[in-house]
């Protein structure tokens, strides 16, 4: 019997989709340093304080939204790794669903949106992320990818909501957010939807004050989570990686005052009426603010281009070409994980940055050409 090429394709994707799967329970008992450190202990702080009742205190570095996962698994008595682990399949597999809506739009066809899915689920970075580190990545990434569809199909409150969602569980969410400046200037999407980001936020911390947590603190908490690491990076090859780390507060000031110039200056040169911001547009702009934006700011971790790797293959499910972005991103992106093992003095940042800092260029480049103008 002769098979045809599209049923070897789909043959083919559901077998990388099943190893993926077999890939997470044979990671799901691992147990890393971010979990022995810093989530396991706040399990055992939340059941030995009262479960809810440990909300009156600080005893995390991380948003509430985060740790309300925590106590329900406290509570439940359910297994805390596997727990942890779980919730962020789940958002893994929903940020998949969301890069696979996107090039629906494209291509209109189921097998499009099932090469998608199953690509950005066996992505070695995605799959380190949660299912080896425990890490919780996927939640924001997730939440940040469905708001950026709900932009693009002009469904906007859904759209900030979903960004405002992301924002309740990671700060790492600014790096999208001068694409979302665009939108404001060019009036695609009101101001004031904006305000929705603060207002969800606060909300987003009430549970924990009802319980008794202090408001002022948790109102804060990012501006915690800056002042905790004074690295200027950490296994993340950006620029800071030829900065001395004993001028940590003059580099941090201005890799701020250049974060909020560059986003300004993609908003008043992408306002102007004569572009055209349609579809292809936003997907190549959405791609470069998510690994412009950590090239630049001091602080990153090596695990912070994880938004950009899923956008990195969101990318080229779109248009087909410059697979080199897409490799690059990952390469880099699965280079820094590498760094926090024993070999982490072996492997020199320099070449990661220069692999990084070209894809950035050429980005830019291929967006500038593509960029499409009112004809009259």
């Amino acid at each position: 019997m002769k098979i045809n090429r599209k049923t070897i394709q789909v043959i083919s994707i559901i077998l990388l989709f099943l190893a993926g799967i077999a890939i997470r329970i044979i990671l799901l008992p691992v147990e890393k340093a971010d979990y022995l450190t810093f989530l396991l202990p706040w399990v055992e702080f939340i059941k030995t304080h009262g479960y809810e009742n440990s909300l009156r205190y600080i005893f995390y570095d991380y948003t509430p939204s985060y740790i309300y996962f925590l106590v329900v698994i406290a509570k439940l008595g359910l297994n805390p790794l596997f727990s942890i682990k779980l919730i962020s399949y789940f958002f893994e597999f929903l940020l998949a669903f969301f890069i696979s809506k996107i090039v629906y739009l494209k291509y209109k066809t189921y097998l499009s949106f099932i090469t998608a899915f199953t690509v950005i689920t066996v992505l070695p970075t995605v799959i380190m992320n949660a299912s080896y580190l425990s890490q919780c990545d996927a939640i924001y990434s997730a939440l940040v990818v469905g708001s950026i569809y709900f932009a693009i199909t002009k469904k906007n409150l859904t759209a900030i909501i979903l960004l405002s969602l992301a924002f309740v569980f990671k700060l790492q969410t600014a790096f999208i957010l001068p694409f979302y400046f665009v939108l404001m200037l060019r009036n695609q999407i009101k101001w004031y939807y904006f305000l929705l980001i603060p207002i969800i936020f606060i909300v987003s911390i009430l549970p924990a004050v009802y319980f008794g947590g202090p408001f002022k603190e948790l109102a804060s908490v990012y501006f915690m989570q800056a002042d905790k690491y004074k690295y200027l990076t950490l296994n993340f090859p950006n620029i800071y990686i030829f900065a001395d780390n004993n001028l940590y507060q003059f580099f941090k000031t201005a890799g701020l005052i250049t974060t909020t110039l560059t986003t300004l200056f993609i908003g008043f040169w992408l306002m102007n009426k004569k572009y055209i911001f349609d579809f292809e547009t936003s997907v190549r702009l959405a791609f470069i603010c998510s690994i412009l934006i950590p090239f630049i700011l001091p602080g990153m971790h090596e695990r912070y281009m994880f938004l950009g790797d899923a956008l990195s293959v969101h990318y080229f499910l779109i248009f087909r070409k410059n697979i080199f972005f897409t490799i690059g991103i990952i390469s880099v992106s699965t280079y820094s994980y590498i760094r926090l093992s024993r070999f982490n003095e072996m492997l020199p940042m320099e070449p990661a940055f220069i692999v990084y800092f070209l894809v950035i260029i050429f980005a830019f480049i291929d967006f500038k050409k593509n960029l499409k103008l009112q004809t009259k």
